[in-house]
This record gives C-alpha cells, structure tokens and sequence, in this order.
C-alpha cells in the first residue's frame, strides 16, 4: 500500500521494524530485499541480507543473496557468501553447491580446493566417508568431465575402500560406469573383478559351506592371477593376486563339512586338490609342498572314494 502511494521511505520504516521484531518471518526480509532491489539500491539490499544472514536462516534465504551477487557479477562476493554458508551449516550438497558454483565459472583450482577442504572436514573414517559419499562423488565427477581421469579414478578408490559393500551402492555403479568409458582394458577387468568379489564374499558370509561358491570364487581369483601375469605385470602385483588365491583356498578349505554327507566331502576334497594343482602348475611349489596338501587329504581318507584315492596317488 504505501509503495503504491509512492511513499518510498515509509515502506522501508516498516519493514525495518517489521524485520527487527518478527525476524524469524522470511516473508517480511524477502519484501524488504526486494524493495532495496526494485530501487536500485544494491548496498542497501546486500545490508539488509548482511542482517538477515546473522540469524543463520534457511537455505534459500542463502541462495537468494548468492543469487543477488550473481546477478550483478559480484562473483567473488558470491563465493565468500558461500564460504560462510558452509560454515553455518557444513552439510555434503552445501559443499557441492559451492565447487560446482566454482567450477562453473571456470576456477577449477579453487572447485578443488573446495572439494578438498570438505573431504578434510568430513574425515577418512568409515562413517565420515559415508556421510561425504555426495562430495566423493561431485568430485571424481568434475576431475572426469576435465578429462583428468586418474585423479578421478583415485578419488572412486580411496572412498570405495573405506566403506562397505552395503553402503556404497550407487558410488560402486559410478566407479563401474567410468572404468567403462575411460580405463584400460585392465582397469575395467579389474572393476568387473571387484564387482564378484563383493558378489561371492556376500555369498559365502550367507552360506560358508557352499562348496560351489568356493569354487567360483577361487576360479575368479585364478583366471584374474593369469590376467595380470600375461598382460605383464610387475611381481608385486602378481604376488598379491597368487596371495589373493591362496587367501580364498585357505579360507575354504578351513569350511570342514559338519556332517558324513558324501557329497559334501566330495566337493570340499576337490577344494584341496584344486588348491594343490594351483600351487603345482602356477606357482612351481616343491614337490615336498605339495605332499603336505595330499598328506592332509589322508586324514580324511573314510570319506574317500576310489576315484580320489587315484587322484591323489596320481599326485
């Protein structure tokens, strides 16, 4: 009313005192910015924000004086109204709005210090990565679209190997969709690799006496040790991938069937004849190793049948 009678300087009266006693009500701030603006006056308009931000109102009442800045190209304003938001509330998509603010008006290095200055902030523990998984993810995703992809792909592991399974879901699909479209043929072999890890782990933590699982999962530990040897690999890399085989052997073999069940036996010997075979054919372990294998298959010799005991006098 008193704007359409023109009288300017009453309206702001009463929406300084309108502010000043209810300033909780966003409603009389956004009249009150919006006067400031629709006269012109700028600095009055970033004053009364600079009065509305000390109450550490909501979100929007921040983006809207971000917003403000953008509109006249006050830029570096911007980003420090930004730097106070994330200080007031220091939450994942907050830290994101502020890199990607960054990163689109082309301050690459300073989106990456904002990346990096909220994955300090949030820690390296599980649960703090956890928290963080939007920042882990905005970030891989910037340093992709900038075509730096091995620090895309260095940001993907450090988070993915601290936190489990069942907590990163969509950062695994993430990292699974960027080794397709950017890594190497190894790279993405390994990814799949992982991707069956995670299958049979949780497999086997079901149903520990799941011969068939065992199996699979020494196979797939098998076939990746003869990836990694014919693609060349140095021996340390090959040495973890036979130590990953024999992790998971170990692991199975140590599943002794609880019951006489013939079939059970059956399958559980064949673990240790397969290990056995692996050790002989990959790793050239001693002929006296591999007997200790065949000499703890004789414990069990009751649960054999004929055509083991050829198996093993075969070896």
């Amino acid at each position: 009313m008193e704007l359409k009678a023109r009288n300017v300087q009453h309206a702001r009266n009463l929406l300084d005192r309108a502010v000043t006693l209810l300033p909780r009500i966003d409603l009389f701030w956004y009249k009150y910015v919006y006067l400031e603006e629709l006269l012109e006056n700028i600095p009055g308009a970033r004053q009364v924000f600079e009065r509305w931000m000390a109450w550490e109102p909501e979100d929007k009442a921040w983006s809207g004086y971000i917003k403000m800045e953008e509109r006249y190209q006050e830029l570096e304003r911007a980003s420090e109204i930004y730097k106070r938001w994330v200080a007031v509330r220091p939450e994942p998509r907050i830290w994101v709005k502020w890199a990607k603010f960054e990163e689109e008006r082309g301050m690459i290095d300073r989106a990456r210090d904002v990346y990096e200055t909220a994955l300090r902030f949030f820690g390296d523990e599980e649960e703090e990565v956890d928290k963080g998984q939007a920042v882990f993810a905005a970030f891989a995703k910037m340093e992709t679209k900038i075509k730096e992809y091995e620090r895309a792909r260095v940001i993907y592991k450090f988070a993915l190997s601290r936190l489990p399974r069942s907590k990163s879901v969509n950062l695994y699909a993430a990292y699974t969709k960027f080794e397709k479209q950017h890594g190497t043929r190894t790279t993405v072999e390994v990814t799949v690799w992982n991707k069956r890890r995670i299958q049979y782990e949780e497999e086997v933590a079901n149903d520990p006496f799941n011969y068939d699982t065992w199996f699979d999962f020494a196979r797939l530990e098998e076939d990746a040790y003869r990836t990694l040897r014919d693609d060349g690999e140095d021996e340390e890399q090959l040495d973890k991938a036979i130590d990953r085989v024999r992790e998971v052997y170990e692991r199975a073999v140590a599943k002794v069937p609880l019951a006489k069940e013939k079939r059970a036996w059956r399958r559980y010997i064949f673990l240790w004849l397969f290990y056995a075979v692996f050790e002989e054919v990959e790793t050239k372990v001693s002929r006296g190793a591999f007997l200790v294998v065949v000499h703890r298959l004789n414990r069990d010799e009751h649960m054999l049948t004929p055509s083991h005991l050829h198996l093993i006098n075969v070896f």
